[in-house]
């Protein structure tokens, strides 16, 4: 295994960007008072060093100059796909069994091109939508019947998917959000970043003071080629 990198847990983002919803906010939340959960595996898309997503994390996360937002480091950027097992819930075997099945399934996926861009948010967390949805859900699906092909009590992520990119997290409560707002407004118009998707991740994850760490168990790729077996 990898070492662990710093890591933050996805919230519930509207591919819409910045929707009515968080424009209606009053207060922002603090993300770190949920409750902690036990080491988890997951299904995560990690990224290349890609010029242009680089360049709008940067320009974003130089104005997120609020004391009460934690940022993501740039290498730690993620797109959470789906939850695998609680550690303790799942032995070396059927994790192996279900990278097996992972990587037959992705064996028939070709790789795919996203957007990233667009700039929302939720009282607790800032990131940015990737679009299309099409590609990245047929690619979670595909995952997750690999998953429960082994582990069919698994606890799968039952919300409905929106997928994204965090970038920042809030780490306080009861804090106005209109200057948030006013910050996300202005930023959601900056160009998107193109970028490709060819592998999956399966990563271990825990929870740490105001942070995450995860530890990539390995990566399949999306061969785009049906295997026989």
């Amino acid at each position: 295994m990898s070492e662990p990198r710093r890591e933050i847990l996805p919230n519930s983002f509207n591919n819409d960007g910045l929707d009515e919803r968080f424009r209606r906010l009053r207060y922002l939340a603090n993300h770190w008072n949920r409750s902690a959960t036990p080491r988890t595996y997951y299904w995560y898309l990690t990224f290349e060093p890609s010029p242009q997503l680089q360049s709008l994390v940067k320009q974003c996360q130089a104005a997120i100059s609020f004391p009460y937002y934690d940022l993501i480091p740039e290498s730690d950027l993620h797109l959470t796909l789906d939850r695998i097992a609680f550690e303790d819930d799942i032995t070396p075997t059927q994790l192996r069994s279900i990278e097996a099945a992972a990587i037959h399934a992705c064996a028939q996926i070709t790789p795919f091109d996203i957007s990233i861009g667009s700039l929302g948010g939720t009282p607790g967390a800032l990131g940015f939508s990737a679009s299309p949805s099409e590609p990245i859900r047929h690619l979670r699906d595909a995952l997750r019947e690999a998953t429960l092909s082994v582990h069919p009590k698994a606890p799968i992520k039952d919300a409905k998917f929106h997928p994204h990119l965090t970038i920042a997290y809030c780490n306080s409560a009861d804090i106005p959000a209109a200057r948030a707002i006013a910050m996300v407004e202005r930023l959601r118009t900056l160009p998107s970043a193109d970028v490709a998707v060819k592998e999956s991740s399966l990563v271990l994850l825990e929870r740490r003071q105001r942070t995450y760490a995860w530890q990539e168990i390995s990566r399949i790729p999306l061969s785009g080629q049906y295997v026989e077996g």
